[in-house]
């Protein structure tokens, strides 16, 4: 995986959602200097009975007429949400799902394997697990099957005061994950002039660090630090001592004013391993209300 991001990549269908990242993804494309992609799936249905022979014209096909317009209102809902203004316009392009069955999610997530260097940016709703289940979700699959960091991004993310970018929370963990994370969260911080808050979360009742000799946690944050590089405006560490890390790093989040996003490393379980032992990574963005991304 590159760390540079070299493109923006953000699905857009015309719900609120999708308004809420695709302003986001605008701030995102500025501050990393990546050109913004918006996408919309258009679904491949079924020729109706009337249209056969199955030879007509596809200009003249009235339900495909239809997508072609629907796409066109997602675009220009998308742009409507955009801001700030970008130096140069995004490019709108409609991809068209190959088979009867929807697979939105399948489909976004391979073009985004053609496109090295990218971040996809997705709307997401909060809903339970059940509700994953029973609704579907297309970000929660796409954050499952994607090999390229992965923005979520909740409607009450599209504030009026969110067109800035004031603190990036980095949980880290030592991992290569994590590092990863670390380039990702450096790179942002530094475009958007912001504060990088470290984050490593403890068990609730772990002994403190030791004042003298090489502490476990001492070591953590000293890796992120070289993989943060240099920050100007600032790097603070904690210690979140709890049994839940995502609720502890979530609620910190929550806590800070400016405008904070998250940013962490995922290990890229797949769904049903995730669901038995859990993750922490796939917690935090049910529970985040300000953007989170996350970084295999």
């Amino acid at each position: 995986m590159s760390d540079h991001i070299s493109l923006v990549i953000v699905p857009v269908d015309g719900s609120p959602t999708a308004q809420a990242a695709a302003r986001h993804a605008a701030l995102l494309s500025h501050l990393l200097h990546a050109p913004l992609r918006l996408v919309h799936v258009m679904p491949l249905n079924p020729a109706e009975l009337s249209d056969v022979p199955a030879n007509r014209q596809a200009e003249q096909d009235r339900d495909r007429s239809q997508r072609l317009a629907a796409a066109r209102d997602a675009f220009a809902s998308a742009r409507q949400a955009i801001e700030p203004a970008l130096d140069s316009p995004p490019q709108e392009v409609t991809l068209e799902e190959s088979g009867f069955v929807r697979h939105p999610a399948r489909t976004l997530v391979d073009y985004a394997r053609q496109h090295e260097g990218c971040l996809l940016v997705v709307g997401a709703r909060h809903l339970s697990d059940l509700g994953k289940l029973v609704e579907g979700s297309i970000s929660d699959e796409i954050v499952h099957k994607a090999t390229c960091p992965v923005t979520i991004v909740h409607p009450e993310a599209a504030a009026e005061d969110g067109g800035r970018i004031g603190r990036v929370v980095l949980p880290v963990d030592g991992s290569r994950h994590s590092d990863h994370a670390a380039r990702l969260a450096g790179d942002l911080a530094r475009s958007a002039g912001a504060q990088v808050e470290l984050l490593l979360c403890r068990p609730a009742g772990a002994p403190p660090p030791q004042k003298n000799g090489a502490d476990e946690s001492e070591l953590v944050f000293s890796q992120a630090l070289q993989h943060l590089g240099e920050v100007p405006a600032g790097i603070t560490t904690h210690l979140l001592q709890s049994d839940r890390y995502a609720e502890a790093i979530t609620e910190f989040a929550h806590g800070l004013e400016n405008n904070p996003v998250i940013v962490m490393g995922r290990r890229g379980m797949g769904t049903l391993r995730e669901k038995l032992v859990g993750s922490v990574s796939h917690r935090a963005i049910d529970l985040a209300h300000c953007p989170i991304t996350v970084v295999v």
